[in-house]
């Protein structure tokens, strides 16, 4: 089935929104693939039944969102390509702080997420993973050691945990949330660093045996700790 037979007219308000509409049902259900050309601007407009300054809008809502790219020049158009997942993170990152959550949240998102993600690293994981994951619990101690605060290189244990699941989204998801400047300076307590190496290391040695609940549970006591220390702070900055 060619592209534009799959669209049907619109009526009403919004136009360029209904067109957005029915140009994203077309490229998630895979009618448009990755690499594909949007049909031209004349033909989409004369089968929505709308006029060019409407698709246009509607395609450049598209590009927005990082569904297409725009060329230029013979041979060029709107062209399907493949979500970029850093522009995401930082689109939800700012959605985050602009609504200025209360810390609590983030951390209560963070035990829906992690424990499982921690559970599928345990059962995904090799070798170089886990000298990945020791080498940032290193990296941890040796600022503690030194006297130095731990918060700055914490979160690298948790990326690289995300990365270790394997799933570019619930990579993307825990990158957002740990993103989010400002959480580890108002929660952390110097106090707390040495607790917060030791629950990294009950997590990785989990990960190492390949025991997925236990590094589910680990997970799950070490961001209970986390919240009881934002317990009572205030929103982020």
């Amino acid at each position: 089935m060619e592209a534009a037979a799959l669209f049907q007219p619109i009526r009403g308000h919004r136009l360029s929104a209904q067109i957005a509409e029915q140009l994203q049902l077309a490229i998630f259900s895979g009618a448009i693939a990755e690499g594909d050309r949007l049909p031209p601007e004349r033909e989409l407009a004369e089968r929505f039944g709308a006029s060019r300054a409407s698709v246009q809008e509607a395609v450049h809502q598209l590009e927005h969102q990082g569904l297409v790219t725009i060329r230029r020049g013979s041979g060029g158009g709107a062209f399907v390509i493949k979500p970029d997942f850093a522009k995401v993170s930082t689109m939800l990152q700012t959605v985050i702080r602009a609504n200025r959550f209360d810390p609590r949240e983030l951390y209560q998102a963070r035990l829906v997420i992690e424990p499982g993600v921690a559970e599928i690293a345990a059962r995904a994981a090799d070798p170089g993973t886990v000298a990945a994951l020791r080498g940032a619990i290193a990296a941890s101690k040796l600022r503690f050691e030194r006297g130095e605060r731990t918060t700055p290189v914490s979160p690298n244990f948790h990326f690289l945990l995300a990365h270790a699941a394997g799933s570019d989204l619930l990579e993307m998801l825990v990158s957002s949330l740990l993103g989010v400047r400002g959480v580890q300076r108002l929660h952390a307590r110097p106090s707390s660093d040495r607790i917060r190496i030791r629950a990294h290391e009950e997590i990785v040695d989990a990960i190492e045996r390949g025991d997925g609940d236990a590094a589910k549970r680990a997970m799950t006591a070490h961001l209970n700790q986390l919240l009881e220390e934002v317990a009572g702070k205030e929103t982020l900055p």
